[in-house]
């Protein structure tokens, strides 16, 4: 039996196709082509508008007895989904509604998934060929009810997993031979306030393994300010571990206090400046990564303005832009929508502002010598690599896991690109890893 998967939205969503794949291939089926398949899964987000518009084409476009449609739009707008039999509706690939799939599967036993109960697979399989970068769910769900989102209704409330079973779990990548791996979630700065326990503490027990094999980099996910406040002391102490990416992503979504509290969202923009600017002064190679909403109901000129200015003081290094899209089911839904073309409008200042931005932040990077990971295969014979700050450096051809120093000789809002100057680390080996 053969299965294929396409999976859209976050790091979490692939985290959870991610799972699916090995549980599938522990229950002895293969992954193969989309043609080949007798198994589809589509891994849907329903994050806008435009995103279900194109899950909902995609989903018509591979109409067939096989097809499985999961994820949030099957999870939290499932009356949208009106071609499909209610058999082919999975829901989260994550939790009761994961093992509800395997157990309907043709020649299923989950007795021989090797996963645990809590639903993490364990021994992972090796890395792709082309990548070294695995992701690790550290919880699924979201305490919070923003105003305009649908996360808490695809996902529910926070589910944390047990410190050591992700300590565990990490540390098996590692020896399998990822180089990389990404802590994903709905709010990584609300782990474990539902166990008893914290981020920091989860970040402290990764950095603190001895004597395993390989042990990858560590990328921290979204953190909302709300939740990151509480521990913002412990998780700083805590990125301060090698092992840790000085990387922070940390959603604005606006830089007005009115349009904040009408969105729900639980800070002032003072207080995101001040966490920010305090992971900052901690790390001046710190690099910052935020969300922001253009055309919120009800956002004025100034809101916007106020929104510009504060991502002028946090000089951000990435800013994801959204359009503010109506989701169904929240309380920004019955508010009053602006028109696209003021949106689109206020999208591309943000943009050009962001550009700017980068521009200049890249740029202070020629010329200098950097220890970099090398995670990916890129286009054309070159490779990916990553900074201790998660910056992208694209360099000639190197082996994949394989650490090195590099010349920083040209630039770009997006990447950098280097010279290799000599190998610092030898590759890790998938399957089998190598001792840190």
């Amino acid at each position: 039996m053969r299965f294929y998967i396409e999976s859209y939205g976050c790091t979490a969503n692939h985290g959870n196709a991610a799972d699916l794949k090995q549980r599938l291939e522990k229950l002895g089926w293969q992954e193969g082509s989309l043609e080949e398949a007798d198994l589809v899964v589509v891994n849907t987000c329903a994050v806008t508008a435009r995103a279900e518009r194109k899950m909902l084409r995609r989903l018509q476009e591979l109409d067939g007895p096989g097809l499985v449609a999961a994820g949030c739009l099957a999870a939290a707008l499932p009356e949208r989904l009106t071609n499909l039999s209610p058999g082919q509706v999975a829901g989260l690939l994550a939790g009761p509604a994961l093992e509800d799939l395997l157990q309907n599967l043709p020649c299923s036993s989950l007795a021989d998934t090797g996963a645990k109960a809590n639903g993490i697979p364990v021994p992972p399989g090796p890395p792709p060929k082309d990548c070294r970068c695995g992701i690790v769910n550290i919880s699924e769900g979201c305490n919070g009810c923003c105003t305009y989102c649908l996360v808490r209704r695809a996902r529910g409330t926070l589910k944390s997993q047990p410190i050591d079973d992700l300590v565990d779990r990490v540390m098996a990548m590692g020896a399998a031979g990822y180089a990389e791996v990404q802590l994903a979630s709905q709010d990584a700065s609300s782990y474990g306030t539902d166990i008893g326990t914290d981020l920091p503490r989860l970040l402290n027990a990764l950095s603190s393994v001895k004597d395993a094999f390989f042990f990858p980099n560590i990328r921290v996910g979204m953190m909302n300010p709300r939740t990151l406040f509480p521990v913002l002391d412990a998780t700083i102490s805590a990125f301060s571990s090698d092992r840790i990416y000085k990387f922070l992503h940390l959603p604005l979504q606006s830089g007005s206090d009115r349009i904040l509290e009408a969105m729900n969202r639980g800070y002032t923009a003072s207080q995101y400046l001040d966490m920010a600017g305090r992971f900052r002064e901690e790390f001046p190679e710190l690099y910052l990564a935020t969300d922001v909403i253009a055309g919120f109901p009800g956002e004025t000129e100034e809101d916007l303005s106020a929104t510009l200015d504060v991502l002028k003081a946090a000089g951000p290094d990435k800013v994801n832009i959204t359009r503010y899209s109506s989701r169904p089911g929240t309380l920004a839904a019955a508010w009053y929508d602006m028109p696209d073309r003021i949106k689109k409008d206020r999208s591309r200042q943000l943009t050009a502002l962001w550009l700017e931005t980068a521009k200049k932040r890249m740029a202070s990077y020629l010329n200098t010598e950097l220890e970099v990971l090398v995670t990916e295969k890129g286009a054309q014979g070159t490779s990916k690599a990553r900074t201790g700050s998660y910056v992208q450096v694209v360099i000639p051809g190197t082996p994949l896991g394989s650490r090195c120093k590099v010349r920083i000789v040209a630039s770009n809002p997006h990447y950098l690109t280097g010279q290799v100057l000599r190998l610092t680390g030898k590759p890790s080996t998938p399957g089998q890893g190598t001792r840190i």
